[in-house]
């Protein structure tokens, strides 16, 4: 299956982003470090891989990897 791109729809006062998947409608809710937070808002298609970045993401170094793995964000 080809992975779902998520796009981030708005930024909640309490530092929370809300990301969406325009192909399946799944939403969550993310706070970044140092409280990082993952809130499933709608499932949408949990069968296909969602990936989504706000900027270009180019080569991650090592530590941040072991980190969103860490997190159970799954990036190659």
């Amino acid at each position: 299956m080809v992975p779902h791109e998520m796009m981030v729809v708005k930024s909640g006062e309490a530092g929370a982003e809300e990301w969406n998947c325009p192909s399946c409608g799944r939403r969550l809710l993310l706070r970044w470090p140092p409280r990082f937070e993952r809130t499933v808002l709608h499932p949408g298609d949990d069968r296909v891989m969602h990936v989504g970045a706000r900027t270009s993401v180019g080569d991650v170094p090592e530590q941040e990897l072991r980190w969103l793995s860490a997190n159970g964000i799954l990036w190659t």
